[in-house]
């Protein structure tokens, strides 16, 4: 038995799984909790091992970081509604926890949990409450309207009427060669009893390249995003009229506006149509709950027989007298937006420009520069000894860098004021006021250019011929899209054939963006409703284009600051609000009925609120008295009267004020 008490039949590995007490002792974790580190040049006694604490730095800190990612919600304002609300606190909070899930777009950046059955239960119960309660608060909102917010809307800031009476003079000159004095010729309904209609594309006659166009940055708002800052506004042009480019050129057209209808009535027979609208012209047709003006013209050309054909062209809206403020201040948001929404790099492509155009343009313009000047002359003044190597130089819209050497020789400073005074005269001569000529700056001498002070315009003249960077961004429109469009009625078979033209303006990363501004004067109290004659002709907007979107863009109307993107699309408005495109094609189908064998010239089509669902028509006399087309800016009508009228409000804006 001895060998069996030798062996240790016990015997075991040591667990190591296990911690023992003086592995806890000596852990760093113990000591981190028992705070036992202590610096072993310091003695236990000394004050110097309590650290000081700056109770200043860290209370600053956390204002810092409360302020930092406090969330921002732009024109905020808390009103004083004077009665309280029946409901609690957590009821308030289910309800908006189904509010927000049926507006997701609202204030998406503040995170609110998903409702529940109970919630939705509540909601339900709870509805007929809310429902009244609100509908009290709208009633108190509208009382509102003739105290404070009907005063911020009278007055539009300098901005806006700058940006309006821009447009207004551009559309004046632009209507010079128009009749100015009509009668009234018949009364136009522009609905029908019917409602099978279909708008059918034919044919994409000249399309645009979507890549040229800027690409805007709509980003969550995080802070405050104001549209009232400096902007460019064009201004009226002697050589060009209309800024149009007709689908046959490439450069804008110096004709003027008759003369451009005409070629557009030319354009629409050549391919099948008896009838050519402005895009601006056909969304008036659908909106029947405000004032406008339409010039339409009726013009003879030939078809591919020879034999002449009646032609009837809309154009774009226009307005002979000061319009109201509200009027103003959308138009003036809808160029201020554009260019807000704009991001700097993407600023050069306004000159709606592509590359080999813009490259060829330039090549030309070199050519027809170097033909002109006369380098044979025995005059020393008008010897202009150009560097060839200049001239082979790549072409930018920013100044170039490479050498080019001018040298202007002149003998006393009489001789060279006359030679300015000659040269400025031909300069106005052959060039334009689309171009900001005199804005551009003149050229450093670091560039290469060499000039004499006197001479000064003479160089620029030269330099600017050379490298094209007279360019503004309101030299060449937008471009301008055509398409063929069949709208036929179902019940009788009977159709026409139209040719639309469109402007493209922005786009984002997915496509094409209509950007519509709807100025708001009660976002404390609520959001404005589109009227329905507005949401047909941005449907219209949407149908006339592929594969576009919208943008409601709702702007604070006093300060100019946006409020809230809604981006939507042409199917989101057929859901939402039925089939809005077949009521677009009865109008049209309609009006273009009533258009049909009007005989050639001159007609204004006018519609006003208190008109219904007609339209009034005005032929072109030389004795006429009942309307005479006389523009006055000047002129301001008594906007008090029109705003009276409180607007509707609506609840797209409820999780944002809630």
């Amino acid at each position: 038995m001895e060998h069996i008490r030798q062996f240790d039949w016990c015997y075991s590995q040591p667990e190591a799984h296990f911690l023992r007490e003086c592995d806890l002792a000596n852990s760093v974790t113990e000591k981190i909790l028992r705070n036992k580190f202590h610096d072993p040049l310091i003695s236990s006694d000394s004050e110097e091992e309590t650290p000081a604490i700056n109770w200043d730095e860290i209370f600053t800190k956390k204002q810092n970081y409360n302020r930092q990612f406090r969330v921002y919600v732009p024109c905020f304002q808390t009103i004083q509604y004077p009665k309280l609300s029946a409901l609690t606190g957590h009821q308030h909070y289910q309800l908006l926890r189904v509010i927000c899930a049926q507006y997701p777009d609202v204030l998406d950046q503040v995170f609110i949990p998903r409702p529940t059955k109970l919630d939705y239960k509540v909601f339900e119960e709870l509805k007929p409450i809310y429902e009244k309660e609100q509908k009290e608060y709208i009633e108190w909102a509208k009382s509102m309207w003739t105290s404070s917010h009907c005063i911020r809307a009278l007055r539009p800031k300098p901005h806006i009427e700058t940006v309006y009476e821009a447009s207004f003079k551009i559309k004046a000159k632009e209507m010079e060669s128009f009749p100015k004095m009509f009668d009234m010729a018949a009364q136009i309904p522009l609905e029908s009893r019917n409602n099978m209609f279909d708008m059918i594309l034919e044919k994409e006659i000249v399309n645009v390249d979507l890549e040229m166009l800027p690409q805007i940055e709509c980003r969550p708002i995080t802070k405050k995003l104001t549209v009232m800052r400096p902007c460019p506004v064009p201004e009226p042009c002697n050589k060009h009229p209309c800024r149009f480019i007709l689908p046959t050129e490439k450069t804008v057209s110096i004709l003027p506006f008759t003369e451009v209808q005409r070629e557009l009535a030319q354009f629409a027979v050549d391919n099948g149509c008896q009838y050519v609208s402005s895009e601006s012209a056909v969304k008036c047709l659908v909106e029947l709950d405000r004032a406008w003006d339409v010039p339409v013209s009726v013009s003879a050309a030939f078809d591919p027989d020879g034999e002449t054909t009646n032609v009837v062209v809309l154009g774009n809206e226009f307005s002979t007298n000061r319009e109201s403020s509200l009027r103003r201040t959308y138009k003036a948001f809808r160029h201020l937006l554009q260019h807000t929404l704009i991001p700097p790099t993407e600023k050069y492509k306004l000159h709606y420009k592509d590359k080999n155009s813009q490259q060829n343009n330039q090549e030309s313009n070199k050519r027809n520069l170097l033909s002109d000047m006369d380098l044979s002359s025995d005059d020393e003044e008008n010897n202009l000894c150009i560097d060839d190597n200049s001239l082979n130089t790549e072409d930018n819209l920013d100044p170039p860098d490479s050498v080019m050497e001018i040298e202007h020789q002149t003998d006393t400073t009489e001789t060279s004021e006359k030679q300015n005074k000659e040269i400025a005269s031909d300069i106005e001569y052959y060039t334009c006021t689309c171009k900001d000529f005199l804005s551009v700056a003149l050229p450093s001498r670091d560039s290469g250019l060499r000039f004499e002070p006197e001479t000064g315009l003479v160089t620029r003249s030269i330099y600017l011929a050379l490298y094209n960077i007279s360019e503004t961004i309101f030299e060449r429109p937008p471009p301008r899209s055509f398409k063929k469009w069949r709208i036929r009625d179902r019940t009788t078979d009977e159709q026409f054939n139209i040719v639309i033209h469109c402007s493209h303006k922005v786009r984002d990363k997915s496509g094409e963006v209509i950007l519509e501004p709807i100025p708001e004067y009660q976002l404390d109290l609520g959001a404005s409703e589109q009227s329905k004659g507005k949401i047909r002709s941005l449907a219209l907007s949407l149908y006339l284009r592929k594969n576009a979107s919208l943008m409601n863009v709702r702007i604070d109307g006093a300060t100019g600051e946006v409020a809230t993107f809604e981006k939507s699309d042409i199917e989101e408005l057929k859901v939402k609000q039925g089939d809005v495109v077949n009521d677009v094609s009865a109008a049209l189908h309609s009006a273009l009925a009533q258009l049909h064998g009007l005989l050639p010239g001159h007609y204004v089509l006018r519609h006003e609120p208190s008109h219904g669902n007609n339209a009034l028509l005005y032929a072109a006399k030389c004795s006429a008295r009942q309307l005479r087309l006389q523009w006055d800016a000047a002129a301001d009508g008594d906007d008090a009267d029109q705003l009276k009228t409180a607007p509707t409000l609506t609840t797209v804006l409820l999780p944002f004020h809630k």
